[in-house]
């Protein structure tokens, strides 16, 4: 008899939800066959069976919709001739909280409840039902709406909405990240030469590899390669001890319709541009279409976020933790540039790079964007590395 348990789908992550199972109590079960699926803060996936055997699903095991902690026990795998797991899994983190001494209710519907100002003892449930969920709060808010309308005292706003556990938890691990003592440093370069290299090289890379250069990758490059020679800004802080990473693997911040997700380059220090592109788009792509895996996004050195394509100028960005640099891009775009007494229109690029100042100095953060710079400002490098 196997134990099947919630597994660490990150760094920081300590619960979920379960998301459902895929096969049925009783189903025979390969080793690698998805079993069942579950939604982390940055991602929601299939969990695959560590083991072979029959599912036995306890009778009190976690509901969909469940939060979950990491290492509880789901349910079980049994080898031939063993006989179904009669003692109950151990108790879900939060299922089906009691609501008041009425009908359980799911922590969605509790969530929702709260943030829309409704006491969920109020809350009716459908008959047939044995819970309150999402739907019946909504339910009770659009019958409530008109009458609190008719009153002088403010209801709760209509736009209103809960965000979602995903939402949340994102939401703490930002709010942990944000009180670490940040450092920031900036700098704005003439990318002129940079700008040229790129559309020389855009025909090559589409024909000869069937991608198209982005400004990041050349960004990626420059970082990888800045960070390759700097490996004491390639670690971080763990518990009062500094971690040495020996891979330089360049997180790429991907903005998707639910969430914000950081898939990593690996090796980056060591691919080409061309490589690189490939990389990037297939990262991409797949963060869009909710295909990526965990493992893409795990082990990043320092993370790139640029907000140029949204118009942005310059900003400063948020560790993303374990890491202890990130990099914030803004938009490439003509400015009064000085050069030597004279002040003229040229292309530039804002940089600002944030630091974990625990481990890095403000010497180690301004000579790490020093190199990230002189690599862009003389990008032939970056094709001859």
């Amino acid at each position: 008899m196997n134990a099947i348990v919630v597994p660490r789908l990150g760094w920081s992550m300590e619960e979920g939800i379960f998301a459902g199972w895929l096969k049925n109590a009783g189903d025979r079960v390969a080793a690698g066959e998805p079993l069942f699926a579950l939604e982390s803060d940055k991602v929601t996936m299939e969990v695959e069976a560590l083991d072979s055997g029959v599912l036995d699903i306890p009778a009190n095991a976690p509901e969909t919709g469940a939060v979950v902690a990491v290492g509880q026990t789901l349910g079980f795998l049994l080898v031939d001739g063993e006989a179904a797991h009669t003692a109950p899994a151990p108790t879900p983190v939060a299922t089906m909280p009691v609501s008041d001494g009425r009908r359980p209710a799911s922590p969605r519907a509790r969530a929702m409840a709260k943030s829309l100002g409704i006491d969920i003892a109020r809350v009716a449930c459908p008959e047939g039902s044995n819970r309150i969920v999402e739907a019946d709060v909504r339910r009770a808010f659009e019958q409530m709406a008109p009458a609190a309308a008719s009153t002088p005292v403010a209801a709760a706003p209509v736009s209103a909405k809960p965000a979602s556990r995903a939402r949340q938890i994102l939401a703490a691990r930002l709010e942990e990240s944000f009180r670490t003592p940040h450092f920031y440093v900036h700098d704005e370069l003439d990318v002129t030469s940079l700008a040229h290299l790129r559309e020389e090289l855009l025909p090559i890379l589409e024909e000869r590899h069937n991608v198209r250069l982005t400004y990041n990758d050349l960004l990626i490059k420059a970082i990888a390669m800045t960070l390759r020679s700097m490996p004491n800004v390639n670690c971080s802080w763990n518990q009062g001890e500094i971690v040495q990473r020996n891979a330089v693997n360049i997180g790429l911040a991907v903005q998707t319709e639910e969430s914000l997700l950081v898939p990593v380059i690996r090796d980056a220090d060591r691919l080409s541009l061309a490589q690189i592109a490939t990389a990037r788009r297939d990262l991409v792509d797949r963060c869009r279409r909710s295909e990526v895996k965990v493992s893409d996004l795990e082990d990043g050195s320092v993370t790139l976020s640029n907000l140029g394509p949204f118009g942005v100028d310059r900003f400063q960005a948020i560790l993303n933790p374990p890491q202890s640099a990130i990099i914030a891009a803004g938009r490439i775009a003509k400015r009064p540039f000085v050069e030597g007494d004279a002040v003229m229109a040229r292309l530039t690029l804002p940089l600002s790079v944030s630091v974990d100042h625990r481990v890095i100095d403000g010497v180690a953060a301004a000579r790490f964007l020093a190199g990230i710079v002189a690599l862009l400002r003389s990008p032939l490098r970056l094709i001859l590395s």
